[in-house]
């Protein structure tokens, strides 16, 4: 049970300080970013686990919900912003489905290996689920901001990935 609380305390810290890496003038974005990715994972989430996919043993609000807070609150919503801010806007549609395939294959491994060697998650389904709605949950998230960002017609969307933001 240590064990699982330091890891905890671990991803808290590794959130907090990539999102701390953002800068002051994507504020406004990143806080954006992270209300849509934790709504969609506050939803996938609850469908997920009340459809056997996966179960978290050890979670911080036992009494009030079946889903891991740091996983789904904190942790994949700095993941995402991260995919967001380091996402290829102007490269080749090859190098953009290319991130979300590395992305979501390094959410699935970690994921894995968290249900593998702790108590945090157990999966009872194929990861395939995972890689599938995490894919999922970063493309809406993407639509969902540039659709909120956009611009007049025939300028540019402020990228995610440009210095400026």
């Amino acid at each position: 049970m240590a064990e699982e609380q330091s890891i905890l305390l671990l991803m808290w810290i590794a959130s907090v300080l990539l999102l701390c890496m953002t800068g002051r003038r994507r504020v406004r974005a990143t806080v954006l970013l992270i209300f849509i990715f934790q709504t969609l994972t506050w939803l996938l989430s609850l469908v997920l686990t009340s459809l056997s996919f996966f179960e978290f043993p050890v979670r911080e609000l036992p009494r009030a919900t079946a889903i891991n807070f740091t996983f789904e609150f904190i942790l994949f919503p700095a993941y995402s912003v991260w995919f967001h801010y380091t996402y290829p806007e102007r490269k080749s549609t090859v190098h953009q489905i290319g991130h979300y395939v590395l992305f979501a294959t390094i959410f699935v491994v970690f994921y894995s290996v968290m249900a593998r060697f702790t108590s945090l998650v157990k999966l009872h389904a194929s990861p395939f689920w995972l890689y599938l709605t995490f894919s999922s949950a970063l493309y809406i998230t993407r639509r969902v901001y540039l659709w909120f960002v956009r611009e007049e017609p025939g300028k540019s969307v402020a990228g995610l990935s440009e210095k400026r933001l």
